[in-house]
């Protein structure tokens, strides 16, 4: 299964570690008040409840496997696609400008999430010890 496997490169070290320094505090700012954070995107963006929890869980502990380089190809994977529901319904009126509340920002971390995709955890990683 070629999303288990990771390439030998130590390349990757950098993206994990922005990519978790950055999701796993945003999704667990969003799981610690979930109720409330539920609520907001569903009056404000029109989501049901279980589509926030698989946005906080991607967020949070695909951080947290991003960080160890545990399935690292499929936690990037669903990072993207968080990030392009995030500009679509809620950041692409606010400009490029890369800031937390444009799309620029979720550009970025697209970008990086991109590299992981293809590339997997690298040398460092669960992935190259287990797979």
């Amino acid at each position: 299964m070629w999303f288990l496997r990771t390439s030998a490169t130590w390349a990757t070290i950098l993206p994990r570690l922005i990519l978790a320094l950055t999701f796993i505090p945003a999704g667990w700012n969003k799981l610690i008040d979930f109720q409330s954070k539920a609520l907001s995107w569903q009056v404000n963006f029109g989501f049901e409840y279980w589509h926030t929890g698989v946005a906080v869980f991607v967020e949070f502990f695909g951080g947290i496997a991003i960080a160890v380089g545990l399935l690292t190809r499929l936690s990037a994977f669903g990072i993207i696609v968080v990030m392009i529901v995030g500009i679509w319904v809620a950041h692409l009126n606010n400009g490029f400008y890369p800031t937390y509340d444009t799309y620029g920002y979720q550009l970025c971390l697209i970008g990086l999430a991109y590299v992981l995709l293809f590339t997997g955890g690298g040398n460092y990683s669960l992935d190259k010890r287990f797979f």
